[in-house]
Formats: structure tokens, sequence, C-alpha cells
């Protein structure tokens, strides 16, 4: 694939991604958090580069928040606002509906890898790059990035396909992201992530 027109450098830092190494990881699409941070745009790009994805043959991997009715929130790892899991806040929005073989993981809190499963599929199936879209920025987003690039994955974050708990929040996240010459990944907007998908074949 061509690398993708990112900041602080072009995706991935070493120039090497394909369909079968790469993986979109939508965080946190849920009703619930869509209405909540007002986040329809982002929903709508993400739709796009969602398309864009399955035509390139690229594994999409959701990730939901939620916690049983009556379980305690903000401790333990649960994060405050944790839909009910189950509930129509906690579906995920029908724009971004998982289909068959995509694989739909299940957290309480913001962070991607607190589902066991996640580490060792990323594991088994090669991948090294992960494409990152979702809700919050500043919270699930950046969270589940810093962990991904613990384990030594290459992150880009799509950032008009995902959205924070501000704009002034969303956009400091973004920095945060670039910071150190992309200590924690590389951010682009979906047009240029699209643009290179659409140059490649699985």
């Amino acid at each position: 694939m061509p690398p993708v027109d990112a900041a602080p450098y072009a995706f991935p830092f070493d120039g090497r991604w394909s369909a079968a190494d790469t993986a979109l990881l939508l965080l946190g699409f849920q009703a619930g958090a869509v209405q909540a941070l007002n986040a329809g745009d982002a929903v709508t790009v993400a739709t796009d580069l969602l398309a864009a994805a399955r035509r390139a043959g690229i594994a999409v991997i959701h990730v939901r928040r939620g916690a049983a009715e009556g379980a305690a929130r903000g401790v333990a790892g649960v994060a405050p606002d944790a839909p009910v899991t189950g509930s129509p806040a906690w579906a995920l929005v029908p724009a971004l509906a998982a289909r068959e073989g995509d694989l739909v993981l299940d957290v309480p809190g913001d962070q991607a890898f607190r589902a066991p499963a996640l580490e060792g599929v990323l594991t088994t199936s090669g991948i090294r790059n992960l494409i990152v879209a979702g809700l919050p920025t500043d919270g699930l987003v950046h969270a589940s990035m810093r962990a991904a690039n613990d384990r030594g994955l290459e992150c880009l974050v799509v950032a008009d396909a995902s959205a924070g708990t501000t704009p002034a929040r969303h956009a400091a996240q973004l920095r945060i992201t670039t910071f150190g010459n992309g200590l924690f990944g590389t951010v682009a907007p979906a047009a240029a992530v699209i643009a290179a998908l659409s140059r490649t074949t699985p």
C-alpha cells in the first residue's frame, strides 16, 4: 500500500503495510455516546472510512463500552458513563454496525486492551498496524492508542472520524498524539486514509 499522508510522519513509520497486517479499530461508536457528544459528523466520516477498509480487505474490529446494570461506575476500571450492557445506548450505531467476519469486543472502561481477546487476535493475525477512529478522542481513543503503542503496534488516528468530549479536548488530544515526533502515533484526515486504501488490493 502507498503511505498515508499523515502528521508528523507518513503512516506507517517504516513504510510497510498491507491489508493482511492492518486492522481498522472502531472505538465506542455507540448510540448513547454519539448522542452525548453530538458526533454525527464523525459517524458520517467513519462510515466512508469503514467502506474503504472493507473494499481493501482490512480486518474490522469494533469495541463497545458497557457494564452490567447495577455495577459500580467509576471504580475498578469501569467508566463513570459506561452504558448498561444490552441497552439502546450501548448498541453500535446502525451506520457502523458489525458484519459477519468483524470482531466485536466489549470493555467496561476507556481502554480497548481491557478486552482480553484483543491482543491475542492481533498477534495471531499478524496485525502490526492500526487505523483508529472513535469516541471520545480524549478517552477510549487515546488510551487505546497508548496501550497499542506499548505493545509495539503502529497507530494512526483518523481525526475527522473521531470526536472528543469537547472540540477543544479533541484538538488537544490530537496534538498530544503527535507529541515528540509521533510518540503515540500519527494523525490524518479520513480523505488521506481512503486515498491510500483505494490504491491497494488485499
